[in-house]
């Protein structure tokens, strides 16, 4: 018996909330679909804004979007005793790699469970069987 193929889903798709379609602030929320199946609700910044989130519970990632979406670049966790330090070094690299925006998830309360977004979301794990 042979196995039917099955073709690789990418990992990272990536949507406005649709609940908040129509109401002015779909561009301010997104989502994002690790490679759990889990999905992550994101607030959306620019790179260059002083950051409106608490650093000791985010997970922030670089995104560049384009007309055609938004691609997912990398993510990291601030440190909370460095963020301000750290943050500017991200920005720069995120800059560099051509992020827009910053798509910031403040759902994972403890270090387990940053550690496990920050895997989830990992863009170095494109596609999952």
């Amino acid at each position: 018996m042979t196995r039917p193929l099955v073709a690789p889903r990418p990992i990272f798709a990536n949507s406005p909330l649709a609940s908040l379609s129509r109401t002015g602030l779909e561009k301010l929320f997104h989502s994002w679909q690790g490679a759990s199946g889990r999905r992550y609700i994101c607030s959306v910044y620019a790179p260059g804004e002083p950051p409106a989130f608490d650093c000791r519970r985010a997970i922030v990632a670089a995104v560049r979007r384009e007309a055609k979406g938004a691609t997912l670049l990398f993510a990291f966790a601030p440190s909370p005793d460095e963020a301000g330090d750290e943050l500017r070094f991200w920005t720069q690299r995120a800059r560099a790699a051509g992020a827009n925006e910053w798509h910031v998830h403040l759902l994972a309360e403890t270090a387990e469970e940053r550690a496990f977004v920050l895997r989830d979301l990992s863009p170095m794990r494109r596609f999952a069987a």
